[in-house]
């Protein structure tokens, strides 16, 4: 598959409080069954990093708004089911000039955290090689009716759905990731401010 152009984005340095986003593709990618045939595993990653578009229709794909039908307090629907509609799942993403986290509602990253930390996205060394990680996390706050018991099972049950819409994307757009539990979440939940969540898995994402 020809590569898009790199991404600026990805690629820079200098951290920017926020950044915008481009509107996401919505229409055309591969088909649904060829996806699920082409879905694997990849643990090895070039230094080539992706397109800002392919960044953004990534971030759509794996948890962005698909309808902004209010439904349960919340403004709109997601591309991943969670929970009685809690939409506690956040991506945090992670490139050499900060950890951004995806505001989906506004399509733009937030910037949590200066520098490069994409080595303490995840214990494995591929990580640091990566051009970009995401991270799925958990936000409780969003579940206080729920038992301790039941937001981890819950949490981690949405954030399966948010994991395979990462891999179903990279499969279409010719992109290499695999999601990572051996995570270090002291490291994470410092890094990304989590004082009532849990970062639960994380993807790198690039070119082979």
């Amino acid at each position: 598959m020809e590569q898009k152009p790199t991404s600026n984005i990805i690629q820079a340095t200098e951290p920017r409080k926020e950044i915008q986003l481009s509107p996401p593709q919505v229409k055309g990618g591969m088909p649904l069954m060829e996806a699920l045939g082409e879905r694997r595993s990849k643990r090895s990653f070039s230094g080539s990093g992706i397109s800002d578009q392919q960044l953004s229709d990534l971030l759509w794909a794996a948890n962005g708004i698909n309808s902004h039908a209010a439904f349960r307090g919340q403004p709109g629907l997601r591309t991943a089911p969670t929970a009685r509609n809690h939409q506690e799942i956040e991506l945090y993403v992670f490139i050499p000039s900060g950890i951004y986290l995806y505001d989906a509602f506004n399509n733009k990253l937030v910037l949590v955290r200066e520098g490069d930390h994409r080595a303490s996205a995840g214990e494995q060394g591929f990580f640091a090689e990566a051009p970009l990680s995401l991270c799925i996390a958990a936000h409780f706050k969003k579940m206080e009716a729920y038992t301790e018991e039941k937001k981890q099972f819950y949490s981690a049950v949405d954030a399966g759905y948010v994991s395979q819409n990462i891999y179903l994307y990279c499969a279409s757009e010719g992109l290499c990731t695999v999601a990572c539990g051996r995570i270090d979440r002291e490291v994470l939940h410092n890094l990304l401010l989590l004082d009532q969540g849990k970062a639960i898995l994380s993807h790198p994402v690039g070119i082979e």
